[in-house]
């Protein structure tokens, strides 16, 4: 993936919120039908599944391609904006869409995703009911569970050895230059609104221009870095930086590979994040994309991956069969008292997005100011050196 510093993503919001406003304007009622689905897949062909990097344990990809002989296809989105932005520009170049809850509202507003076939995915089941029927997706028509996380912060023990357990880590100046963040606007904007002592998901105007001078404030103190997910993974394993915003399985990930890295939910709280399976509206392999869901769905297929990925899984029927590292790990699987602070987006307002997108924009603009200053600062510097 390629870092993103002082742009937004490679599709930006504004845009594709007027993409989706165009797209929205077909015939509200138009679905797919599944009527002529079959309960077996087609050996010797193939589902596509478009999906973040690394997301899935390899060794259960094989097993699915060896019990089905349906072959498994993988294509790859760096940020959320890229998710929705291809899959509008490509819409049946994909099967399975990997989809966190924010985004889902959107893609079944603009009817981007179809029903499910329930029928097809008997292992829907073995989900608890805390993790169905949620404001996304009421009554799970368009989407599976496939894991769950938090939000949280990661730090480099070797130069922060005794951070303070808050939001506030990320707009410390000692860090200036030294900080990244995940260019997810979600994201940005719960950090800012935690750190504030504000609802992660408030609608009130002053408090989400609050956020936006909040985060307007922390370029201006640490200029922060906006990168893919992967990069700050690799970035901090590298050294180049001591502080970041990630997501729970990913942190614990890179602490396992370095242990001069480790990660805190902040005692503020965090945003909780759910992602999906959903089918693409236009999929072509209808009946492949059932199966590769359901078996996904499994218990010892879902135990199987989580424990490889490291993510929290809402699958009840994996649960005796999670490694008790896993389980114990009081930042992927938080204990009540946590808990109780986390939680899932509600759906937003249209009024709100409108709001954070503005706020975005300005938060990217600055950015790009900030940058070009510091950078006309360091020319400078260098040219009296060697005068």
């Amino acid at each position: 993936m390629n870092p993103i510093k002082t742009a937004f993503t490679k599709v930006p919001i504004a845009l594709i919120l007027t993409i989706f406003g165009l797209v929205g304007c077909q015939d509200p009622e138009a679905t797919v039908s599944n009527e002529s689905l079959s309960a077996e897949p087609t050996p010797g062909k193939e589902v596509v599944i478009f999906t973040w990097e690394e997301y899935f344990d390899p060794e259960v990809i094989s097993q699915f391609e060896e019990e089905t002989g349906v072959q498994v296809r993988f294509e790859y989105f760096d940020s959320l904006g890229e998710l929705s932005g291809r899959l509008q520009s490509q819409p049946d170049a994909f099967d399975v869409v990997v989809v966190d809850d924010v985004t889902l509202f959107e893609l079944v507003d603009v009817k981007m995703v179809q029903e499910l076939d329930r029928s097809l995915v008997p292992n829907l089941g073995n989900f608890e009911e805390r993790y169905l029927d949620q404001q996304f997706d009421p009554g799970n028509r368009y989407s599976v569970p496939y894991l769950w996380g938090t939000t949280l912060v990661a730090v480099r023990s070797d130069k922060i050895p005794d951070p303070e357990p808050s939001w506030n880590l990320l707009w410390d100046p000692k860090y200036k230059g030294r900080v990244a963040l995940m260019d997810e606007k979600d994201d940005l904007y719960a950090s800012a609104l935690l750190s504030l002592g504000l609802p992660m998901d408030t609608e009130d105007p002053e408090h989400l221009e609050a956020a936006t001078r909040r985060l307007e404030d922390q370029i201006s103190k640490v200029q922060p870095d906006f990168l893919a997910l992967e990069d700050i993974k690799d970035r901090l394993l590298a050294g180049e930086y001591d502080v970041a915003c990630i997501y729970s399985g990913d942190a614990a990930i890179i602490a396992e590979e370095d242990d001069r890295i480790s990660y805190f939910i902040p005692k503020e709280g965090a945003p909780l994040w759910m992602d999906n399976f959903a089918i693409a509206k236009e999929a072509r392999n209808l009946e492949e994309a059932h199966a590769f869901i359901d078996f996904l769905s499994r218990g010892d297929i879902a135990a199987q991956n989580a424990n490889y990925l490291w993510y929290a899984t809402p699958n009840k029927a994996a649960k005796p069969l999670l490694s008790e590292e896993l389980v114990d790990d009081k930042s992927v699987n938080p204990p009540p008292k946590v808990m109780d602070r986390c939680a899932l987006h509600a759906r937003p307002s249209l009024a709100r997005i409108e709001i954070m997108n503005r706020g975005m924009k300005k938060i990217f603009d600055w950015s790009r100011t900030e940058t070009a200053q510091t950078a006309e600062a360091e020319a400078e510097a260098e040219g009296e050196e060697k005068n």
